[in-house]
């Protein structure tokens, strides 16, 4: 027996796929957006490393490296 969470994990992926590909064919961000908008350094709670210029480039208002990102979106699933 599947909970709702459970059941609910394949359309939250699919729809986050949807939203990386609608922002990928927008292309880049102008230089001056992404720099503006997004964190050079990871706000992980014990991270602390850099942030590569592409990814600030494809994701304006980055905040968190992958990593990072990762497990903040596990814990948010988990806290649903």
């Amino acid at each position: 027996m599947t909970d709702l969470a459970d059941q609910a994990q394949p359309v939250e992926e699919a729809e986050r796929l949807a939203a990386r590909q609608k922002q990928a064919a927008h292309g880049p961000a102008p230089a001056a957006e992404w720099e503006r908008a997004s964190a050079v350094w990871c706000e992980g709670d014990r991270c602390g490393e850099r942030i590569p210029d592409e990814r600030r480039r494809a994701y304006p208002g980055v905040r968190f490296c992958v990593e990072c990102q990762v497990r903040k979106e596990r814990q948010e699933r988990w806290r649903r």
